[in-house]
Parts: C-alpha cells; sequence; structure tokens
C-alpha cells in the first residue's frame, strides 16, 4: 500500500531531506552530481576548490544512503561500464 500522505508526514519527510542535506558541502556535491555526467572521485575533487579529499570521502556515504550514488561516481582506478 503507498503511504499516505499527511501535513505532519510531510513535514516530518521535509525535515528528513533537510537534515541530509545540511553542511557545507554537501548541496555542492549534489549540484556537480546532477551535472549530467558521470564524475570519478577526482573528477569531484578537481571540481569542488578547497574540499579535501577526506570531506568528500566523509560526504558522499551520507548522501549514499537512500539513493544510488555508485551510479555517477565511481573510484578513480574503477572502469566505467
Amino acid at each position: 500500500m503507498p503511504k499516505r500522505y499527511t501535513p505532519t508526514s510531510a513535514a516530518a519527510d521535509v525535515e528528513a531531506a533537510l537534515r541530509l542535506l545540511e553542511g557545507r558541502w554537501k548541496l555542492v556535491i549534489l549540484f556537480h552530481l546532477f551535472g549530467g555526467k558521470v564524475m570519478r572521485f577526482s573528477d569531484l575533487e578537481r571540481a569542488i576548490p578547497n574540499i579535501t579529499q577526506k570531506m568528500l570521502g566523509q560526504q558522499l556515504p551520507q548522501l549514499g544512503s537512500g539513493w544510488n550514488r555508485r551510479a555517477h561516481v565511481l573510484s578513480s582506478g574503477a572502469a566505467e561500464g
């Protein structure tokens, strides 16, 4: 049975989405991922000035919960396919 939306459940879903997106880098990362092309980890590092490799590595798994980021981000050595 599909989820039934009420004002309360809709507000809860909006709050969950905002919690997922909070932070300095997540919206910037999503902006680049939804640019229409596959980006490797190293491509994201180059596209986002001032982000460290550690920070990018921490943010991607958090964004990946609930959707398949693997379709958009490949590790530096992985082959597309």
